[in-house]
């Protein structure tokens, strides 16, 4: 049986857990909240002993593991990784695997010594409607690529819990926007063009989520608000029950009851106008390959709109991906049906068990570190 470690134990690595295979074992958790901590190990029956509140403990001996999953705060991935692969664990690592180019080579570099592989969450590699995106492009139907232009459209609710109100609103705290949400769209366009970065530019700001552009009458917040606003805090936990994975209830308490202590006096429930971040709402990259290939990528979380779209011009024609809907040279394929899957359609569960199977087998995964340096190069320039 293969057993696991997991080093933080939000959001994110709750959603890997229940993507884990029967015959997988969760031998040990390692988180500073208590409370995720306990429920986390007692919805997987993880004993006392084996969970820890630090990782400096957890990785101070040897312990029994195959494997260590790390799904931490960003700034945490190279030190910890760095400390799961001279223990001898392989290592799957969320993204972005470093917030700097000298922490990604120095994580590399002690991969390589150690022969420790480290593979990057990169879901993109393992979404359906992205692989028959590659597929296309790989069969030769729109010829030869000559530029492609991408778009990530954050949208409204996971801008303003995330990036505006969340703990990835502060480069100080996370890191630069296009680093934190972006890292895995640039290595899709990597992966779609091949090639490396000969001119990174990129240009943005924080255009919108921030005091000078608050509406007359805002509120500092949401519930002190009578204003009808797309990012109403309020509407979001409170009424819609949405983006709630993260507050966590200690036993003799409801959910209900944290999300009403949160709007009330938490960094969740004020006004995406006056919050701390400082994080970019708006950024443009142009990216000029050696292939002479042109890369143009936008972010954009001042939309309502939210997804991606994505335009590759070949020199035999067009794709056009945006939503449900694939359109090649005027064909259109309707993937709406996988979509509506949970995990990201079943990226999620396809990513965890390519790397439990590289347990099994000792074959790298579909992102293995080393793939993955030109994608990170390319938002370090551009942050």
């Amino acid at each position: 049986m293969i057993s696991i470690a997991f080093i933080g134990v939000g959001n994110r690595a709750g959603k890997y857990l229940s993507c884990l295979p029967a015959d997988v074992k969760v031998a040990f958790l390692v988180d500073p909240d208590p409370v995720r901590l306990s429920q986390a190990a007692a919805k997987y029956g993880v004993p006392a002993n084996a969970c820890f509140s630090d990782a400096e403990t957890f990785f101070s001996v040897r312990r029994e593991v195959d494997g260590v999953i790390i799904t931490t705060p960003d700034r945490l991935h190279h030190r910890q990784a760095a400390a799961a692969i001279r223990a001898g664990y392989p290592v799957l690592l969320e993204k972005p695997a470093a917030v700097s180019q000298e922490e990604f080579d120095d994580l590399l570099e002690e991969s390589e010594r150690t022969g420790m592989p480290v593979s990057v969450c990169l879901v993109m590699r393992y979404y359906p409607f992205c692989r028959r995106i590659k597929e296309v492009v790989e069969s030769g139907e729109i010829g030869r690529i000559v530029s492609i232009d991408h778009t990530e459209f954050i949208g409204p609710d996971r801008m303003g819990h995330t990036f505006v109100r969340g703990l990835w609103s502060r480069k100080d705290l996370s890191g630069p926007i296009f680093l934190s949400k972006c890292s895995h769209d640039v290595d899709f366009l990597l992966w779609l063009a091949g090639g490396r970065a000969l001119d990174v530019s990129s240009e943005g700001g924080l255009t919108v989520f921030h005091a000078g552009h608050a509406p007359a009458g805002a509120a500092k917040r949401c519930l002190d608000c009578s204003l009808d606003c797309p990012y109403s805090a309020v509407k979001l936990y409170r009424d819609r029950h949405a983006w709630v994975a993260g507050f966590d209830a200690p036993e003799g308490r409801t959910l209900e009851e944290v999300i009403e202590e949160e709007l009330q006096t938490g960094r969740y429930g004020r006004c995406v106008y006056h919050c701390d971040n400082d994080v970019n709402d708006r950024q443009d990259v142009q990216i000029r390959l050696d292939n002479g290939i042109l890369l143009r990528m936008h972010l954009d979380g001042v939309s309502l709109e939210e997804g991606r779209r994505t335009i590759i011009q070949g020199t035999d024609g067009i794709l056009r991906a945006q939503g449900p809907i694939l359109e090649v040279n005027g064909r259109k394929e309707d993937y709406s049906a996988m979509m509506d899957l949970p995990l990201h359609a079943g990226a999620d569960r396809l990513l965890v068990e390519d790397f439990i199977e590289s347990l099994r087998t000792g074959h790298p995964t579909a992102a293995p570190l080393s793939t993955t340096r030109e994608a990170h190069r390319i938002c370090f320039l551009a942050r």
